[in-house]
């Protein structure tokens, strides 16, 4: 897959740049244009703008310390390369025929059931304002901070609740708009079908993901998932934007919907899911939200599997996180989060009930491309001889 990658690159490289001396006739044209500016990759870009490609990369560099209560359990401290991402996108035909792929070879960024560095590899078509058409395997468009890329967070990294809760990738296709309707982008909504065995998966005989997104946006058009999380641009007039999800995942193998460790008694649980979120900005100050629920139809299931009986249990339960930011200069920010989960069904069998909270700094020396960012937070399991712990990060972000 690096080697694909690599001659694919090198391939478009090749051939953007022979198209900069020749129309189809044969005859000198104006030459291709490349552009390259920190924090938007390489693009090569034909004369009229119609056609381009552009090639990108993110790192995210973490030191970690953790500070456990129980003093028979170890406290460690711990440096790890978190994210590293290398992204080929493009255009045709204006922006009517976009893609996007995706690859990362960090260990954390891969799934333990299918580590495969493919990320993202989809095609997006869009004919009209109100229809367009994703197809490929990315985000399946559920939570709100899920959606927003890890390297626009302004924290080091996203929520407990989302952790356990969010439906992450998938392969399908679904139909989406952020301005339905053409009214200042006040409507947006996603409705799609997905395989529902998480990315770089395929299970012979599974069942269906399907999934339904709408947002209301009633203050200047809204808050877009693409603006991160921080108000970086210290909005002069409020914004906002209230979103709706839920979801059905049929037949999946996995204790956590699209994600988590797979069933050994196969592919039994019917989830059911459902989310809500908010997200304000104002003058560097900004404010967001979100609860979910995961719920089976069954709890748990038991068969004989290789002459043992086996019962696999589907982790049910609920969350959500409070969190805000604001801005205390040109660069600087300051924000904190408050988060918790809590199972759902009988003892054993659902999600962990957890709490955190917690705040944190961040300097945006070049924007998202280049930061520096350090939070502490405090984790609380909330069931009794639990551990609980102090964990501090910090956290460098390149983005050339």
């Amino acid at each position: 897959m690096r080697l694909s990658l690599a001659s694919l690159s090198a391939f478009a490289c090749v051939v953007f740049a022979s198209s900069a001396h020749a129309d189809d006739d044969g005859k000198d044209e104006a030459p291709w244009r490349l552009k390259g500016k920190f924090g938007d990759g390489v693009t090569f870009e034909s004369p009229d703008g119609e056609t381009g490609l552009r090639l990108g990369a993110r790192m995210q560099i973490r030191g970690i310390g953790t500070l456990v209560d129980d003093r028979e359990s170890e406290s460690g401290v711990e440096a790890q390369i978190r994210r590293l991402r290398l992204t080929l996108d493009g255009h045709t035909f204006g922006e009517a025929l976009t893609f996007k792929i995706q690859l990362a070879s960090a260990t954390q960024d891969l799934d333990p059931e299918a580590p495969s560095i493919v990320r993202d590899a989809f095609v997006t078509w869009s004919p009209l304002r109100d229809l367009r058409l994703r197809a490929g395997q990315g985000k399946v468009p559920f939570g709100r901070q899920r959606i927003i890329s890890s390297g626009n967070l302004q924290l080091v990294d996203r929520s407990i609740a989302n952790a356990e809760l969010n439906l992450d990738r998938d392969v399908g296709l679904f139909a989406f708009s952020d301005d339905l309707f053409g009214q200042n982008r006040w409507l947006g909504y996603r409705v799609g079908f997905f395989g529902g065995d998480g990315r770089n998966r395929v299970v012979e005989g599974s069942g269906v993901l399907v999934v339904g997104r709408l947002e209301v946006r009633p203050a200047g058009g809204g808050v877009k998932t693409d603006d991160g999380e921080a108000d970086l641009s210290r909005s002069p007039k409020p914004r906002m934007t209230v979103g709706f999800s839920a979801a059905t995942n049929r037949s999946s193998d996995r204790e956590r919907s699209t994600v988590g460790g797979i069933f050994a008694t196969g592919a039994w649980a019917n989830y059911l899911h459902a989310g809500a979120d908010y997200a304000f900005m104002w003058r560097g100050l900004s404010l967001s939200g979100e609860t979910w629920v995961r719920e089976a139809e069954e709890d748990e299931h038991t068969r004989v599997v290789e002459g043992a009986l086996v019962t696999d249990r589907a982790r049910t339960g609920w969350g959500g996180y409070m969190q805000a930011g604001q801005m205390i200069g040109p660069v600087v920010e300051i924000a904190a989060r408050m988060g918790t989960t809590l199972p759902l069904g009988p003892p054993g069998g659902g999600v962990v009930a957890l709490r955190e909270m917690g705040g944190g700094v961040s300097v945006y020396i070049l924007d998202h491309a280049l930061k520096l960012q350090a939070d502490v937070f405090r984790l609380d399991t909330l069931t009794e001889g639990a551990l609980d712990e102090t964990v501090g990060r910090i956290q460098i972000q390149v983005a050339p």
